[in-house]
């Protein structure tokens, strides 16, 4: 793990949060693939829940598989999540049963796309400053 030697707990929260961040691209891509699917229940990944369970308990994230077809996430815990059915719109002209709320699903797109952003700058930038000490400084 990335907290281990010279790097701090900073790095581990910083690459749980690109994971997280990363799964959740995919669950808003995979709402806004289903917006059109009959019945079909909009998902949502809470990401400061996972990240408050992580720095509470330093494991692994949990998965759970939502149906039985569905594919395994992998027997390591660190491919364990807890997706949510996510809330259905207050309002919906839709008689089809299904929750997705594009509007809502984009904005949340567009609020984790910066965060994940956010995330590798950080990353880098902390990179940047251990290259600089590795380097002597401003020589």
């Amino acid at each position: 793990m990335l907290s281990d030697g010279i790097f701090n707990k900073t790095f581990s929260l910083l690459e749980r949060s690109l994971d997280l961040r990363s799964l959740n691209q995919r669950v808003l891509a995979s709402n806004i693939a289903n917006m059109d699917t009959p019945h079909y229940k909009a998902f949502e990944l809470v990401v400061a829940d996972e990240m408050k369970r992580y720095t509470e308990s330093d494991a692994k994230i949990p998965f759970v598989r939502t149906h039985a077809n569905h594919l395994p996430g992998g027997t390591e815990p660190s491919n364990q999540v807890q997706l949510k059915t996510a809330k259905a719109p207050d309002f919906s002209l839709r008689g089809d049963g299904n929750t997705v709320d594009i509007e809502h699903t984009m904005g949340d797109l567009a609020e984790n796309t910066l965060l994940y952003n956010t995330a590798v700058q950080l990353i880098n930038k902390k990179f940047s400053w251990l290259k600089n000490a590795i380097n002597g400084g401003s020589r």
